[in-house]
């Protein structure tokens, strides 16, 4: 993955942090920088390096300040001369140069930061307003990610209003170098932009394994009973309960909550049935473990019933020594140490960097009711003898719809973070998407699933390659979510695909599987449909003296 830099100043300072980190994170790159305050240049040179080496993804880091220092003239409100203004506009006409010029590549612009050197005391809001001005240069960044989708936002400022400027600037390294950050700096700015990259690629967690006594409230509930556990609107109760809101903020955007606790399931129900300050309810919890089992079968227990890898789990445990059980037992478990302080709780978790979002879909806020309605699913299927007739009973309606703009979030949501059913897990990005969107080589199709107990939504993404002179295609990608694996689901898809071919006079159709460690329940997926094997990886279906039937416990729709 090629990463472009553009900037005022020295960024290249910031370099050797952010490569240790993305080698840390095991993510292919290729850092191209072309210099000092080079980015103009770059931009506006249509045969320059950056439109030559089509980068993937563009870091524009613009320091604001340098046009502002040489440039106040207090007589102005805003203090800024207009040498200053025509320099910011030529800024803004750039990004709305690369942004079109580069419709593929993804690019993030830091927003933009008043040095406190610049203030001008009592006199900011009352006779001009420099931070005003400021604010409104934000807000016309953040109007050009509704005009350009290849455009996001690095909220700098905010970072900087977090720690502080005296913190994690150096004035020093300003003069000297061009550049303002120290070694603290550094390591907030690069873990910052790593966050906006994980979220680009997909890479974070699904669930939170939670304990319950001094996590969730404080107190031990079997020792000091529901009167006397600590959970309230203020003193030290406050701090559960504001821990509570932040983990049920993360439940509205997806991610999924379970309890790992050794605990008496009787008495941990009465305090989500009489506390009065308790947030989370047992309907935020997909999974329920409250037992005096070892936690680490707990949790095995939990990933396969919610048919999750166990690297997809963060577990938060006040206790130190079943955080290191799960380390030592279970170390494809993410187990960050929780902070002894209870104040701290609700920070600490709004700054682990394993939930990184860009975008929220339709998806996300259903995720957690359709891990409910599984286990319905699930109670339901226990009740029948024959796989077909549970299959039948569910009513299942199979929707397939080619890519639009509406379903393209979810489809590169799918394709960066599904693992179990992922054919060839190509981690194809939104830039890549986009390109083949526009190819007459290639087709992207989305599916959903509903049925008798509600709508899964989108769960599922295949992508056809047609060759030249499209006598044959190739699945190229066959993805599906775990939610709804085992359903016989990825028949209804192969049988479209068949038919989409027998309507275009295509005879052969092709596939690939390429193993990894986590996608062995679609291996045999071509091989149960009856193509046959070529090589290794490669299979095949000669299509053009064959019928195939749609299974009848399905109904399906394309559009």
């Amino acid at each position: 993955m090629k990463i472009y830099f553009l900037s005022n100043y020295s960024i290249e300072l910031l370099f050797d942090s952010f490569k240790k980190k993305l080698n840390n994170n095991s993510i292919d790159f290729e850092i191209i920088y072309p210099g000092f305050n080079q980015y103009l240049t770059e931009i506006l040179d249509s045969n320059s390096k950056l439109y030559q080496s089509k980068p993937e993804i563009v870091f524009l880091s613009v320091d604001i300040n340098y046009y502002l220092t040489s440039h106040i003239d207090i007589k102005n409100n805003p203090p800024i001369s207009e040498q200053a203004k025509n320099q910011i506009d030529q800024l803004f006409d750039s990004i709305k140069a690369v942004a079109k010029k580069l419709p593929t590549s993804m690019i993030f612009i830091d927003n933009f930061f008043l040095d406190s050197s610049l203030s001008f005391g009592t006199l900011e809001y009352n006779y001009f307003g420099l931070e005003s001005f400021i604010n409104q240069l934000n807000n016309r960044l953040l109007d050009l990610t509704t005009i350009f989708r290849n455009i996001r936002i690095v909220n700098v400022n905010g970072l900087i209003n977090k720690h502080g400027q005296k913190n994690i600037f150096d004035y020093r390294l300003y003069y000297l170098a061009k550049f303002r950050w120290n070694k603290k700096g550094i390591e907030e700015f690069t873990n910052l932009y790593l966050s906006h990259l994980k979220a680009y690629l997909g890479i974070r967690k699904k669930c939170i394994a939670l304990d319950l006594d001094n996590t969730l409230w404080g107190g031990i509930i079997g020792q000091d009973g529901i009167e006397n556990i600590r959970l309230s609107l203020d003193g030290a109760g406050k701090a559960f309960y504001d821990f509570q809101l932040a983990l049920l903020n993360y439940f509205k955007q997806g991610i999924i909550l379970s309890i790992c606790s050794k605990n008496s399931e009787n008495a941990v129900q009465e305090v989500f049935d009489k506390h009065p300050y308790m947030v989370l309810k047992p309907e935020h919890f997909a999974i329920k473990k409250i037992n005096w089992n070892n936690k680490a079968e707990n949790l095995i227990e939990t990933a396969e019933e919610l048919n999750i890898g166990l690297d997809s789990i963060v577990f938060l445990d006040d206790s130190k020594f079943e955080r290191e059980l799960i380390k030592q037992q279970l170390p494809q478990v993410e187990v960050p140490e929780l902070p002894e302080d209870p104040s701290l709780y609700t920070s600490f978790l709004r700054e682990l960097d394993y939930f990184n979002f860009h975008q929220l879909t339709d998806d996300d806020f259903k995720r957690n009711e359709t891990y409910r309605l599984n286990s319905e699913r699930k109670k339901l299927e226990n009740s029948f003898n024959d796989i077909k007739d549970y299959l039948r009973s569910l009513q299942m309606k199979v929707l397939i719809k080619e890519i639009d703009d509406f379903t393209f979030p979810r489809i590169v949501q799918l394709i960066q973070k599904t693992n179990q059913f992922n054919t060839t897990t190509k981690r194809y990005t939104e830039s890549e998407i986009s390109q083949m969107r526009n190819s007459d080589k290639w087709k992207i199709y989305s599916f959903s699933v509903s049925d008798k107990f509600g709508d899964n939504g989108i769960v599922g993404v295949f992508i056809l390659e047609f060759n030249t002179n499209k006598s044959e295609v190739f699945i190229d990608s066959f993805i599906m979510s775990c939610r709804v694996i085992g359903r016989e689901i990825e028949n209804v898809i192969l049988y479209y695909i068949i038919n989409l071919g027998k309507k275009n006079n295509i005879n052969k159709i092709s596939a690939q599987i390429i193993p990894t460690s986590k996608n062995e329940p679609c291996r045999d997926v071509y091989k149960k449909f009856g193509f046959k094997q070529e090589n290794e990886n490669k299979w095949l279906l000669n299509i053009s003296d064959k019928e195939f039937e749609l299974p009848d416990y399905f109904e399906l729709t394309s559009l």
